[in-house]
């Protein structure tokens, strides 16, 4: 599934629980090519197709949930992706050494950050992240979702794609529009 898709099927659930949405316009193609070279990486081109459709989602406004976890998370706009893999980078050093509490899948890297973690999606002032892998550990996959949680702090798989996260985070959103749209 791509961005466009999931667009119009998260549109009409937004709409038939007459709950407002929107996103951002989207990112330019010189924002995001000034955002590779910062990265020092191409963007997964179903990511880069999203920014460039919208740069993140309006104000508190859902997009995504983790698969099997009905969190619903914000997109990020593009520089505050960069900000925040930025600040994870920054407190790496603090986390020196880091051991998961639980034995971490064997496709992430060990440790609390790498350069190829880029966050896109945040709940919760980013204490829950969904970040695609560009450095996945040996048997992972470049693009690979994973998530990262805090207290207790922990990195998991979540999705093989970004195309793969938009299905299943459809799938569950479906399943349970009240609890997305936290209609409560």
């Amino acid at each position: 599934m791509d961005f466009a898709q999931y667009l119009v099927r998260l549109e009409a659930i937004y709409n038939e629980h007459d709950v407002p949405w929107s996103t951002q316009a989207g990112a330019s193609e010189s924002v995001l090519a000034a955002a590779e070279r910062k990265l020092g990486f191409a963007l997964d081109p179903g990511l880069r197709a999203a920014w460039r459709s919208g740069d993140g989602s309006a104000d508190e406004v859902s997009l995504f949930v983790r698969p099997d976890f009905l969190t619903s998370y914000e997109f990020l706009p593009l520089e505050a992706a960069l900000a925040a893999r930025e600040g994870m980078r920054k407190r790496a050093k603090q986390y020196a050494g880091y051991a998961d509490p639980q034995p971490r899948d064997p496709r992430i890297q060990a440790g609390w950050f790498h350069e190829g973690w880029l966050p896109f999606a945040s709940f919760g002032g980013a204490s829950l992240l969904l970040i695609q892998d560009y450095a996945p550990a040996p048997g992972g996959e470049v693009g690979q979702i994973i998530a990262y949680v805090h207290d207790p702090d922990e990195i998991a798989y979540v999705a093989t794609d970004f195309a793969d996260l938009l299905t299943r985070s459809l799938r569950d959103i479906q399943a349970d529009p009240e609890e997305f749209l936290q209609l409560f």
